[in-house]
């Protein structure tokens, strides 16, 4: 095992584990403020097992019961999130009681009593509940965004392409088939020509996607010119890239890997593999130039890239539309601040010299199964010829 990994892995689960202790702790003044009796031991095993729990399903996905690593993957997401929120509301209370501790705004009688606590710890878990509540209802509400694209070129026989775009499913145990057929029927209210999914359509492992027959709602939304698809990071994660495209097409799902096809002689799609391919593969993919040696770049050309990289690159090669997802915008408030950091264009629709780029937030979510500040999408592209 790279002694790199080992060295962030420890410095990430040491960071985490001290976050538990600290929520932990904090937990535990407000059940003795209340009165409750409760069994010290105990109660920091369940808390130590409700944290870990996401760890323990991943580690045990092949040796525990099916029902039991669903449990744990089920407790471990939600605790993702309500740990997400308890640490920032909790930090909040701690700086105003340093303020205080200045300015004395609050009554030191009133403080030193133990309801004083019972009240702040239902108000933070009141909080929490709300947001998180929020989050699980927006993850499971998709909305669509619409984008209108004016092309400079002909588009062949077509007056006007109505696309969808979706992305970032992780259809799983946690976004299920259920969730899957929410998306399909507003999918279904736009009528499209296309569906274009750059990458991560399955979380880590294809297990889930075969069992509950996701490929059967994905049959349903037949479009007429096709579904197409990229492959993201997390086909691979899962260490099952060539199985999952396999089951991808028995759903007519179209799996572009560094490679394009040309649609109604009209124009053309080109799907690139998931930058984390080169870590996974060892070797880098196609450059855009050896991928596009024999189009005719006269016809538009559209492009799948889970991670929306490269965007000089794809301008430079002639590329008119890149589509991508993976950024899920943050997924949870305030962490958009990290995406806008780290990508050119981390969410919504941007025009680069004669490069088109549109990043989704997903229709998915990964870990927690919410999203805060901003719902699920379906991206719904009208494209207009020259």
């Amino acid at each position: 095992m790279n002694p790199l990994f080992v060295v962030i892995l420890s410095m990430i689960l040491f960071i985490y584990g001290e976050i538990t202790y600290y929520i932990g702790l904090r937990g535990w003044q407000f059940v003795v403020a209340t009165g409750l009796k409760l069994s010290a031991i105990g109660y920091w095993v369940l808390i130590g097992l409700v944290a870990f729990s996401f760890f323990i399903a991943r580690i045990g996905d092949r040796w525990l019961p099916s029902w039991l690593n669903h449990f744990f993957e089920v407790v471990g997401a939600y605790w993702l999130g309500i740990m997400t929120y308890l640490t920032m509301i909790l930090l909040i209370v701690e700086f105003v009681g340093l303020l205080n501790r200045r300015l004395h705004f609050i009554p030191t009688a009133l403080i030193s009593q133990p309801k004083f606590t019972v009240v702040i710890g239902m108000a933070v878990i009141s909080l929490v509940f709300i947001i998180v509540s929020y989050g699980w209802w927006s993850a499971r509400s998709p909305v669509v965004v619409p984008y209108e694209v004016q092309l400079n070129k002909e588009l062949g026989e077509f007056q006007e392409l109505n696309i969808v775009m979706i992305s970032d499913m992780h259809l799983g145990r946690l976004v299920n088939r259920k969730q899957l057929e929410r998306i399909a029927q507003e999918i279904k209210k736009l009528k499209a020509d296309l569906i274009l999914i750059p990458g991560d359509i399955i979380d880590d492992r294809v297990d889930a996607f075969v069992d509950q027959n996701m490929m059967e709602v994905f049959h349903e939304l037949a479009p007429p010119l096709g579904i197409y698809a990229s492959m993201g990071n997390h086909e691979y994660i899962g260490g099952q890239v060539e199985k999952a495209e396999k089951y991808f097409q028995e759903a007519g799902i179209q799996v572009l890997r560094d490679e394009y096809i040309e649609v109604a002689d009209s124009f053309y799609l080109v799907g690139r593999e998931d930058k984390s391919y080169e870590r996974f593969q060892g070797k880098p993919r196609k450059t855009l130039k050896e991928i596009l040696v024999d189009v005719d770049k006269n016809l538009p050309i559209i492009m799948l890239d889970h991670q929306p990289v490269g965007v000089d690159e794809a301008e430079k090669e002639g590329i008119d539309i890149q589509v991508s997802g993976h950024t899920h915008r943050g997924q949870l408030f305030p962490f958009r601040i990290f995406t806008r950091k780290i990508f050119e264009v981390d969410w919504g629709y941007e025009k680069i010299g004669n490069l088109h780029v549109i990043v989704t937030s997903g229709a998915g979510t990964w870990g927690p199964p919410m999203r805060v500040g901003h719902r699920s999408e379906i991206v719904h592209i009208r494209l207009q010829p020259q």
